[in-house]
């Protein structure tokens, strides 16, 4: 089996974790970046970086290819050039690499895409598994379509597995890394009344799933990138306080949110998911940090 992977969003958060284990595993790691001079300074040296899918020589047989590209949805107010952006980042790219690679001799052996919890759309207290039946908003339109083009690779012979992602926590980027200087000046809190779900997982954690699906042949469709405990927002909130030591009661009122967001606050920040990594765990993916407390001392301890 080649070892070689092709990766987009190389750069992003969770795209360089795992090109970093990647290397030190022994994998040949191929990115797609815009800026190849910046990739550099922040990958291994190792990583060879293409600004275009032509640039790719001909003769590499990949085994997988990790979909990451995507514009980051809390990046700031949505409106439609920005909703256009998501969706080209997204769909636009599972598009490019669908007919790059049918044109090609030989296809990747796997594809796993991104996409997010944000398919299930916003609800309440039901527990999400891959099954769970979604509600319509935009990032459920933004994650199916996605989804759906992803998919397009099965006609190909690949296996497609998408990784539904929850909230990624790490020390040095990602939400986490936002809410600390609030919360180390103790003025964080929970958004509203804090009861919305907060599915989410620790970096490692979903490194490790990645690498789960290379190894596990049965694995295939929708798969929950969430630990199995995801907890309401206020929890969250009381938790990281308890952490770092610092009160962690008071909140942003739904009204500022929304104001300040808009839709993107309503969809992403003042509702949630309670979202179970069904799949991940009947296929004996072994989680290091299953509930929040673990998740945050090892990452605070950094």
């Amino acid at each position: 089996m080649s070892k070689n992977i092709l990766v987009t969003g190389a750069t992003g958060f969770i795209g360089s974790n795992f090109c970093r284990r990647a290397i030190a595993e022994g994998y040949q790691l191929h990115g797609l970046t815009r800026d190849i001079s910046a990739a550099r300074e922040k990958l291994p040296e190792a990583v060879k970086f293409y600004n275009t899918l032509d640039d790719l020589p001909r003769e590499i047989r990949f085994s997988t290819v990790l979909n990451l590209a995507g514009e980051p949805l809390v990046s700031g107010r949505w409106n439609k050039r920005r909703k256009a952006v998501f969706r080209q980042s997204r769909i636009g790219t599972t598009k490019a690499l669908l007919s790059y690679f049918g044109q090609r001799e030989s296809a990747p052996e796997l594809l796993i895409s991104g996409s997010a919890i944000g398919y299930y759309g916003p609800h309440s207290n039901r527990k999400l598994d891959e099954s769970g039946t979604h509600k319509d908003s935009f990032s459920h339109q933004l994650c199916s379509d996605w989804e759906r083009e992803a998919r397009e690779f099965v006609n190909l012979s690949t296996r497609v597995c998408y990784l539904r992602t929850g909230i990624v926590l790490g020390n040095s980027e990602g939400a986490l890394a936002r809410m600390l200087p609030a919360f180390k000046l103790g003025l964080g809190g929970p958004i509203g009344r804090g009861n919305q779900w907060m599915s989410w997982i620790h970096i490692e954690d979903i490194i490790g799933l990645i690498f789960h699906c290379m190894e596990r042949q049965d694995l295939s469709g929708a798969i929950n990138a969430t630990a199995p405990e995801p907890v309401r927002n206020k929890r969250f909130s009381k938790t990281l306080g308890r952490s770092l030591q610092r009160p962690a009661v008071l909140p942003m009122p739904s009204l500022l949110a929304k104001m300040l967001f808009g839709e993107m606050a309503r969809e992403l920040l003042l509702t949630g998911q309670c979202v179970i990594p069904r799949k991940a765990v009947e296929t004996g993916f072994e989680f290091k940090y299953p509930d929040l407390p673990s998740a945050l001392d090892n990452l605070l301890a950094k």
